[in-house]
């Protein structure tokens, strides 16, 4: 069954469909997430940052342990079947993108729940269905990768929103006790994804409890600065992302402290910027 909805969606191929899709797919990827994640930490909202960082990085963690488990291979590997544009590196179950893309909707939807912004609520359910949707469609998963993917994120995000009040203003420690767990993890596995979930992850907590504990900048700023922290903190990160594989060989290790960077900055390098370079903050609540 799931090779004949693959089968299908091939014969309604369309090159406006084949650009549509593709782009979509792009708000369930890790640069969408990055981007998103950094913005609510410099110009939102700190805790409630670490709360959607810390869902989605257990969702990519549980991601790649059911991958490495199941080993399926994706649908363009199958006679007939032909990958729309660039073909995705790695197994097929669950779907990663589609676990992105769960985790992202239900932290839209609960912004909702609390705000009453009725674009939050389409734009959860817009991303909801399709970006797994687009996976589909554009030949790297089975319906059953996405199916799974959706409802595992969704299980995961509903219990770390609806629990991570029990941590208290203790959050940072908490996942900081996370990190020893992963290195055994990376021992191991030593796969890809997790690897750069791990660096990400390690550098992100450790800012994040340097920058709670001593710290403590201010998100709270005029538009134009918020506009101007955004744009200098992802040119930073992109910098770092890509800048560093050219010094780095292209190993594991070095993917991780690639991501360990990138993680740091985020939660440490750039509010410490941020923190002196824009002194006159304001007290608008930009929420």
């Amino acid at each position: 069954m799931d090779l004949k909805i693959i089968e299908w969606f091939q014969t309604i191929r369309h090159p406006i469909l084949d650009w549509f899709f593709y782009v979509i797919t792009y708000l369930g990827d890790q640069y969408f997430f990055i981007a998103l994640a950094a913005i609510l930490y410099w110009t939102y909202d700190k805790k409630f940052a670490h709360k959607f960082t810390l869902t989605f990085l257990l969702s990519v963690f549980v991601n790649t342990g059911l991958k490495q488990a199941f080993q399926r291979a994706r649908p363009y590997t199958y006679d007939g079947i032909e990958s729309v544009f660039a073909e995705t590196q790695g197994y097929s179950f669950p779907s990663g993108h589609a676990q992105a893309s769960g985790v992202i909707g239900f932290t839209a939807y609960e912004r909702y729940r609390k705000t009453g912004y009725k674009l939050l609520k389409y734009f959860s359910i817009f991303i909801l269905i399709m970006v797994p949707l687009s996976r589909v469609y554009l030949a790297q998963h089975f319906v059953t990768d996405v199916l799974v993917g959706l409802v595992l994120s969704l299980g995961i995000a509903y219990f770390v929103f609806r629990y991570a009040h029990l941590m208290g203003d203790r959050e940072d420690l908490y996942t900081l006790a996370l990190i020893p767990v992963l290195i055994v993890l990376m021992l191991f596995i030593p796969q890809h994804d997790l690897y750069i979930g791990a660096g990400g992850f390690m550098g992100f907590a450790g800012g994040y409890f340097l920058e709670k504990r001593y710290l403590q900048y201010e998100v709270k700023n005029t538009l134009l600065k918020q506009i101007l922290k955004v744009l200098i903190g992802i040119a930073i990160a992109f910098g770092l992302k890509e800048g560093l594989k050219l010094i780095f060989p292209d190993t594991l290790f070095f993917d991780f402290l690639r991501y360990l960077m990138i993680g740091a900055w985020a939660a440490i390098g750039a509010p410490i910027v941020f923190k002196y370079v824009f002194k006159n903050n304001t007290q608008e609540n930009l929420s």
